[in-house]
């Protein structure tokens, strides 16, 4: 009977500890104190994802010292990391900044916008050079020319992190992330995800012969997956 007792111990031990552990918080406005809605949360390191209620709540599965990222369209993206006290704790408040910026009176012509701020005040820049106005989607090209690669810095930093590999592999079979991607375009998520500066994202793509306009205007999944393309042919042009 006792080794039974000992037995039963060590399996509901091992059990409990197999079983998904989950935070949860709450995300206010640090300026107006109110709760909001609809910010994106990614576990950075297992890919699950979350969104936070008109409330502000939300939960997500985590493990001690996952980083969990957190962004949306007019705020500063926030990183932080799980800790026993938050497992410990039932919530946590997590406070984020207002990231919204005034524009002056302007005149827009016919220009097919797409209602995101930072892709549209692109669109209209571009619209003042000639090969944009001439811009045909199938004049969108991943062929890459001699002279022409990404920065090797960034390539080489991309490739010694086997984690960003893994992350490809394992983002394809993560569906909810993958319809979150598509709905983003202001490059935070893929930033977080493959540790690459945004600035950084830029002239990957455009050393790949991406057009002006598909790296201000495609969608993060769109980008993750130039990105993604972008590195595997370097990686073919080195060999």
């Amino acid at each position: 009977m006792r080794y039974f007792t000992v037995l039963f111990f060590l399996v509901a031990t091992l059990s409990a500890s197999a079983q998904k552990q989950v935070v949860k918080g709450n995300i206010i406005n640090e300026l107006t104190k109110y709760s909001e809605q609809g910010i994106n949360i990614i576990n950075l390191n297992s890919l699950k994802v979350s969104k936070s209620d008109q409330n502000g709540y939300f939960e997500i599965e985590a493990n001690l010292n996952d980083s969990l990222h957190f962004s949306s369209e007019g705020y500063r993206s926030l990183k932080l990391k799980v800790t026993n006290d938050w497992l410990k704790n039932a919530s946590m408040t997590v406070y984020i900044k207002d990231n919204s910026t005034t524009l002056d009176e302007m005149y827009i012509s016919t220009l097919k916008l797409t209602g995101f701020l930072q892709v549209d005040t692109k669109l209209i820049e571009l619209n003042d050079y000639y090969y944009y106005k001439q811009f045909k989607p199938a004049e969108f090209s991943t062929t890459f020319t001699p002279k022409l690669n990404p920065v090797d810095a960034i390539y080489n930093s991309f490739k010694k992190n086997s984690v960003n590999s893994k992350k490809i592999e394992k983002l394809k079979q993560e569906s909810e992330l993958i319809e979150m991607m598509k709905t983003k375009f202001d490059r935070e998520t893929v930033s977080a995800l493959l540790n690459i500066p945004k600035d950084d994202i830029v002239k990957v793509l455009q050393n790949c012969n991406h057009t002006e306009r598909f790296i201000y205007t495609a969608s993060d999944y769109q980008i993750f997956n130039a990105l993604n393309e972008c590195f595997q042919v370097y990686n073919i042009e080195k060999k």
